[in-house]
């Protein structure tokens, strides 16, 4: 099936480009790493969101999600590694899945986790982001797995059934038991190290010899994404339309820059889903 709108990121932005694209009746496809924003389910208490004092940031993006549902946006958990364009239409990778849309909105979020030291330096030479894509290179080994998001739970037992040892790095409230063969350590990693591959791991909690680090994050940069995205300052170039300077591709929310508020990124996520709606109805064949 080919989508007429697919939308990356599962936030306000996202979930409010999702809804107004099923307003315009648009055949609308949510893809999101998380089941729930971990930025939103951490506040205790919004204050300021126009209408609607004093309320949780799980309860409020689980509103949005259910009225996301109830409009009949298809929505998928996953996320996507890569997007390309050929003959009009976008093809997204994901972890697990593959489709295509004819256009795109970009709602990813941004990382406000910094790069470890190193991190950098050893990316495919010990360092991945994707524990199902690359756990095979490390069996029988020991590795290190640092997930900022609860979703990094899966991918530290999924590693568990393949590698020696598993050291997993909560960098949040972990609330769940992950089982014998996953060694959990309540530490800050600082520093990775090794010569022609990643050898060390150096935390808060010590020092550990891995062969592999695993890191999961909310998000991944949205130029990682899409080959040719203008990117200013660290974030995606939009115009008043949130289209960016790729025909047929718009961005909404965080990834847009500051300021990060669930108001603004409604707003644009709404503004983006129209303009892609006009887009496409510009573009019939």
């Amino acid at each position: 099936m080919v989508y007429d709108i697919a939308i990356v990121g599962g936030g306000p932005a996202g979930l409010a480009a999702a809804v107004n694209a099923r307003r315009r009746n648009k055949e609308t496809l949510l893809v999101s790493k998380e089941t729930m924003s971990s930025k939103l389910v951490q506040a205790e208490q919004i204050e300021n969101y126009l209408g609607i004092p004093q309320i949780s940031g799980s309860e409020l993006i689980g509103r949005m999600r259910n009225h996301a549902e109830a409009e009949g946006v298809i929505n998928l958990k996953d996320e996507v590694q890569n997007i390309y364009q050929e003959d009009r239409l976008f093809s997204l990778i994901g972890r697990e899945n593959a489709f295509q849309a004819k256009t795109v909105v970009l709602a990813p979020g941004i990382s406000t986790t910094a790069e470890i030291v190193g991190e950098a330096d050893f990316v495919g030479r010990g360092v991945s982001y994707c524990a199902t894509c690359d756990g095979m290179f490390f069996k029988g080994k020991a590795v290190a797995m640092i997930g900022y998001i609860p979703e990094a739970e899966s991918e530290a037992a999924f590693l568990s059934e393949i590698c020696a040892q598993v050291h997993y790095f909560p960098q949040y409230n972990l609330a769940t038991e992950l089982g014998p063969k996953v060694n959990v350590v309540h530490g800050k990693p600082q520093k990775i190290l090794g010569r022609d591959k990643v050898e060390r791991l150096i935390t808060s909690a010590g020092e550990f010899e891995v062969s592999g680090i695993f890191i999961e994050r909310a998000g991944r940069p949205a130029n990682e994404l899409l080959d040719g995205l203008q990117i200013e300052n660290g974030f995606i170039r939009v115009d008043f339309a949130q289209a960016t300077n790729l025909p047929g591709v718009f961005a909404a929310g965080d990834c847009t820059g500051k300021p990060w508020q669930i108001s603004r990124a409604v707003g644009q996520g709404q503004v983006a889903a129209l303009s892609a709606a006009h887009f496409l109805n510009d573009n019939q064949d």
